[in-house]
């Protein structure tokens, strides 16, 4: 087992809110081919991509006309670079992009920090160069196999296949200069998320990565596509600029009442027994043994006007929580208490009541502010954790392969018969025993097994990588207008034949057998599945979730919706699109033997 960084969860109980009086600005814009310049002919906007995954095509197929940018470099027209006209400084970016295989491209913020967008689907170990890793800086001076350093590695290879739309959901912090010029702060990824998954968070940067624009660092610069390193098509790029000016707390006064006070008693009957005022809610201290109740009175500084979100929060405790001058009653609350409002510039009053009951209560509370276009902001937050929060517990494929496990589906249903099955090819899989249903697949590393270890636990390991869900856990068998059949199959146990190689046994309720061998492949592209069914009837399965199914080569085919390819192997056998209790889905008919590729 491996033990991760610490992870730190809040509850959450009871919400006050005060209406919000105005609307605010939208800061979000959508680049389109014309946000761009520098385009020397091989960008244009397309209708529709996508590969055939042909080996070594090391292209993307296109069709029509549309909005989805499209790069193809070729001999007479050669790839180039592409610049936004528009300058960011401080921003939320989302990516949406595909590469063609063994293709090459890259996403620089600012001009200036490249994050690598690269064909990485089969790497076992994914490095500064692999997608979505952040690239190198570049010293020419430096002796051989020493030029290259403070590059960034995912901390995990969640990257999917050609041809299937990936997102790049980025987090970044532009650097921070004097009036003189100097730079006082390094630029900043507070996070980089790979399809669902985060990859990298508060990863100082020092400097400008290998191939920057000219002119070196600045407080706000132009987004960047790299261009003439191969085929690349971009679906959407949305960049949300959080340039507003947090807000500050200027005085803090208190006074600490001791007792026990589940609600708020008339202030004239309270006798203080500590006053005194800090820079800090940090620095405060009750100076009282025991249960108490603390007011905190002073100055809230709004540097610019907008809509503030104030979320106030006691550990084992309660708390009010009042912004400007409100007259009406105000009430103690456990959990997080919310207060939504329109501020102008200036100084507001505040007055927040803390009251811990229990005198084995952790010191302090969570404050936090938030508003569009700003960076979430934590005025206080309590010195010691308060909810037992602990060390992730990650399974390691090489120590546990096959985990038996409760299982969560994205209906917040639960399966208590499941078994995840790892390979070391950072592909996997979870088939659930009592509906002889392969749930789903995903890529990445194994399993988090906290919950299922830590403590007396709930039985419950989850999927670290991104998933892609199949099942949520209906019988296997259907009928052909995609009804649950009325043939049950009971499971009687498996095989493990290898690294990522299964065969689940079950019975009909007529006296056949099924064998369900599952492997994952060698080359890590995804699974195999061979469905072997003796003396039972003519059924239809559900293979994937999906509404789309585009024939891209004789057998294969691509679910875009669902980001995965399906090969069939049977011959004869064709999928179709349907309906089922799960929703939409692609079938294929399930008499004898079945044979199918899932790619991922």
């Amino acid at each position: 087992m491996l033990l991760n960084p610490r992870l730190l969860g809040l509850g959450i109980a009871l919400t006050i809110s005060v209406p919000v009086v105005t609307a605010q600005a939208q800061t979000v814009s959508k680049l389109t081919l014309d946000s761009f310049t520098n385009n020397k002919g091989s960008w244009s906007e397309v209708g529709s991509v996508w590969s055939d995954l042909a080996p070594n095509s090391h292209q993307l197929i296109s069709e029509g006309e549309g909005i989805i940018l499209f790069n193809a470099p070729s001999k007479k027209k050669p790839g180039a670079d592409i610049i936004s006209s528009e300058k960011f400084g401080d921003v939320e970016l989302k990516l949406v992009y595909m590469m063609a295989e063994g293709s090459n491209s890259g996403l620089y913020l600012q001009g200036q920090y490249e994050i690598q967008l690269l064909d990485s689907w089969l790497e076992k170990s994914p490095k500064a160069g692999s997608n979505g890793g952040v690239y190198e800086r570049w010293d020419d001076s430096k002796p051989d196999g020493q030029k290259g350093y403070q590059g960034y590695a995912p901390r995990q290879n969640v990257s999917k296949a050609p041809g299937v739309w990936q997102i790049l959901e980025v987090g970044f912090e532009a650097p921070k200069f004097s009036a003189s010029g100097e730079k006082i702060q390094n630029a900043k990824f507070r996070y980089i998320r790979l399809n669902g998954v985060t990859i990298h968070e508060d990863l100082e940067l020092f400097g400008p990565t290998r191939g920057a624009l000219a002119g070196g660092e600045v407080a706000e610069g132009p987004i960047r596509i790299q261009g003439d390193h191969g085929a690349v098509a971009i679906q959407s790029l949305e960049v949300k600029r959080l340039d507003l000016s947090s807000p500050e707390i200027k005085t803090i006064n208190y006074s600490v009442f001791p007792g026990v006070f589940n609600e708020l008693p008339s202030e004239s009957s309270l006798k203080p027994a500590n006053v005194g005022s800090v820079k800090s809610f940090d620095e405060f201290k009750t100076g009282i043994t025991g249960s108490s109740l603390t007011k905190f009175e002073g100055t809230l500084d709004i540097k610019e006007a907008g809509n503030y979100t104030l979320d106030l929060e006691v550990p084992r405790g309660l708390g009010a929580l009042v912004i400007g001058n409100n007259s009406s009653a105000v009430e103690l609350k456990e959990g997080k208490v919310r207060v939504e409002k329109s501020l102008s510039t200036g100084t507001v009053p505040y007055t927040i009541w803390v009251s811990k009951p229990r005198d084995w209560t952790a010191q302090g509370f969570n404050l936090t502010a938030n508003a569009e276009g700003m960076w979430p902001v934590i005025m206080s937050e309590p010195a010691l954790a308060y909810n037992n929060s602990v060390d992730p517990i990650w399974v390691k494929t090489d120590e546990t392969p096959v985990l038996r496990s409760f299982v969560e589906l994205p209906n917040r249903s639960k399966l208590s018969h499941a078994v995840s099955v790892s390979s070391e090819y950072g592909t996997h899989f979870t088939y659930d025993l009592e509906s002889n249903q392969l749930i789903r697949v995903w890529r990445g590393e194994f399993l988090d097994a906290t919950p299922m270890w830590h403590s007396r636990g709930n039985g419950v390991s989850r999927p670290l990588g991104t998933t892609t869900e199949l099942s949520l856990g209906t019988p296997l068998l259907l009928t052909n207008s995609f009804e649950i059949s009325e043939e049950e199959l009971k499971s009687i146990g498996y095989q493990v034949l290898g690294t990522g190689d299964i065969v689940f046994n079950a019975k009909t309720s007529n006296g056949g057998e099924m064998k369900d061998h599952i492997q994952l492949m060698s080359s890590g592209k995804g699974i195999t599945r061979t469905i072997q069914l003796s003396g039972a009837g003519s059924y239809m399965i559900k293979v994937l979730p999906g509404s789309s199914l585009k024939k891209v080569s004789k057998t294969l085919y691509l679910i875009e919706d669902t980001g995965a390819y399906l090969e069939v192997l049977t011959d004869g056998v064709t999928p179709q699109l349907g309906s089922s209790e799960e929703g939409e889905g692609v079938f294929l008919p399930l008499n004898s033997n079945l044979s199918y590729v899932i790619l991922f």
